[in-house]
């Protein structure tokens, strides 16, 4: 498997391929997004898990994903089954290695929620799980916040640059999991400019979004259902755009012996 360094000016690149193909397959690109999200937010019904599961089942499910943008990409029609490629495909071969994968996952970021725990007693996470009322929120010491926020960012995106490859690099190019987080921790690496690009880039269309959502506020009043009913297909859009940029992050650094293996081993296509 070889890595190609990509220039960085590739970072903004992948950003607008997302754009690029949603446009072509739209309607079934969102369908499946959202068949997605559903999986995930049922997952913490699962017993002795709970609210974990998601972190493990998500590079499993990446993996059908990609197999679907993928498919957009070559000029066919990505079907929701796609989306269980990683327990279909081959077998179901990858399958345990990508729960193994997804256990990492969920242990790394539980470590990283911790550490930054140790600033803010806590207060961090029980902000992004929603479970503080608006008066605990205001009463919350932003500085101690902010530095758990920076401690959390700081332990947390070198698990992301472990995490990004690896599902596909052990569903696709058949590398043990171990591995498959060293390679990918490297690849991202060697592409650090691309993907700095690709951060600054989708963070400016997220502002960009959100001066959007401020001029909606104005125009239409801050009635919640008629916020609901405008803010929820464009957050679905959003996040089935940053989806499919996923995969011009893959697609051009990565050689693409293995990946025309990967698809010659897809029934059909599906």
């Amino acid at each position: 498997m070889r890595i190609v360094p990509l220039p960085a000016r590739s970072g903004w690149r992948w950003v607008t391929r997302g754009f690029a193909l949603l446009r072509r397959q739209p309607i079934a690109l969102l369908a499946i997004t959202f068949l997605n999200l559903v999986l995930l937010s049922l997952s913490v019904l699962i017993p002795f898990v709970g609210s974990i599961a998601p972190l493990v089942l998500a590079p499993a499910l990446m993996v059908g994903l990609m197999r679907a943008v993928g498919t957009t990409d070559e000029g066919r029609m990505p079907l929701p089954s796609m989306l269980f490629a990683a327990f279909r495909e081959d077998g179901g071969r990858a399958l345990r290695p990508l729960l193994l994968l997804g256990i990492v996952n969920a242990a790394a970021t539980m470590l990283a929620l911790a550490l930054a725990a140790l600033f803010d007693g806590g207060a961090l996470m029980q902000l992004a799980a929603g479970n503080l009322d608006e008066a605990e929120s205001v009463a919350l010491d932003e500085v101690s916040l902010w530095l758990a926020a920076a401690v959390f960012v700081a332990a947390y995106v070198p698990v992301q640059m472990a995490m990004w490859y690896a599902p596909l690099f052990v569903a696709w190019h058949r590398v043990p999991p171990v591995k498959s987080l060293f390679f990918s921790l490297l690849a991202v690496w060697r592409n650090r400019g691309a993907f700095l690009v690709y951060a600054i880039g989708w963070f400016a269309v997220a502002f960009a979004g959100s001066l959007v959502v401020r001029a909606v506020q104005g125009a239409f009043g801050a009635h919640p259902f008629v916020m609901s009913m405008i803010l929820s297909p464009l957050s679905l859009a959003l996040i089935t755009v940053i989806y499919c940029s996923f995969w011009p992050t893959y697609r051009e650094p990565v050689s693409d012996e293995a990946l025309e293996s990967a698809a010659s081993r897809a029934p059909g296509g599906a």
